[in-house]
């Protein structure tokens, strides 16, 4: 079988794999709500509900810092992205990971930035660095987490080992080509990562939108009622991100994040708290896209016209 046949196959048995263990996760927290529905009752009724607009607002500036790095990723590469439409483009495209096949996100944002004047190829490879370079800050803060707070520690030493291994590999011309030629396999789009040092200062960059997503999810149990570490807290959180991205096939992560969510925060907290936490912090962030999305779409109106 040739490479381009056995991509797509891969591509769909990776799929059917990711749906496969999402619904496994949503049967696990369906499972707990009803094995804890007396429990889950209890934490519901503890809601603070203007807690929760605190929780919001946090989720909100983490996800605009994510959308502005990538608008800097496409003005770097000499194209014209104003931050007021380059994140509404960025909000609109993140509406795209709740629909199913894992690819949304990537082709949403990246096509409206190619409706915005910015090359398809370059809108693309833009993107594709901002979900990587995302992504390995969730890594970074799941290693910094997991030390802090001296949870899994073991963790962030493999981690932390992990990244100085890679980086230095990465940075020999030699080793690089032939990690680019493996990656050119599963995307074209892999030259974009050939300058290690810009991949690590655009990792590190990230690492805001990570801890105000995990204070977004701290205030959010504190509206519970619920007591756990922030420090500890950056590990779940990011944990269970990143869960929810690796699997894919499944829109948003549903399911696989919660039920990550619910097993890494159950040394701190009942079954019964840790899953209505997973559930509730999943409803901010979904308020989060969706208002992201409404406040960009009405600024970007507001922006006088580039056209002559």
């Amino acid at each position: 079988m040739s490479n381009s046949n056995r991509r797509p196959l891969l591509a769909k048995l990776a799929s059917i794999a990711g749906v496969i263990i999402g619904l496994a996760g949503v049967a696990f927290v369906v499972r707990t709500l009803l094995t804890k529905r007396d429990e889950v009752g209890d934490a519901f009724s503890q809601l603070n509900g203007v807690t929760l607009i605190a929780s919001l607002l946090l989720g909100l500036c983490a996800m605009t810092l994510i959308g502005f790095l990538w608008t800097r990723m496409l003005v770097t590469r000499g194209h014209d992205a104003p931050p007021r439409s380059a994140l509404s483009w960025y909000f609109a495209g993140q509406l795209g990971k709740y629909v199913p096949g894992g690819i949304w996100p990537i082709v949403g944002r990246a096509e409206l930035a190619v409706r915005g004047g910015v090359p398809r190829p370059d809108a693309y490879a833009a993107t594709g660095l901002s979900m990587v370079t995302t992504y390995l800050a969730a890594a970074l803060t799941i290693c910094l987490g997991s030390l802090l707070s001296w949870t899994y520690p073991l963790v962030g030493i493999l981690g932390f080992a992990a990244f100085a291994l890679g980086f230095l590999a990465f940075s020999n011309a030699t080793l690089r080509t032939k990690v680019l030629t493996v990656l050119n396999r599963v995307s074209p789009r892999a030259s974009a990562l050939t300058e290690p040092r810009r991949l690590l200062i655009l990792t590190v960059t990230h690492l805001p939108a990570w801890i105000l997503m995990s204070l977004s999810t701290s205030v959010t149990a504190s509206a519970f009622g619920a007591d756990i570490g922030i420090m500890h807290m950056f590990f779940i959180t990011s944990a269970s991100w990143l869960a929810g991205f690796v699997v894919v096939g499944v829109p948003g992560g549903i399911g696989v994040r919660e039920s990550a969510f619910t097993a890494l925060a159950g040394e701190a907290l009942t079954p019964g708290v840790a899953v209505s936490l997973a559930l509730a912090s999943r409803v901010v962030f979904i308020a989060v896209d969706l208002l992201g999305a409404l406040v960009a779409h009405l600024i970007a109106r507001t922006a006088p016209s580039t056209k002559t």
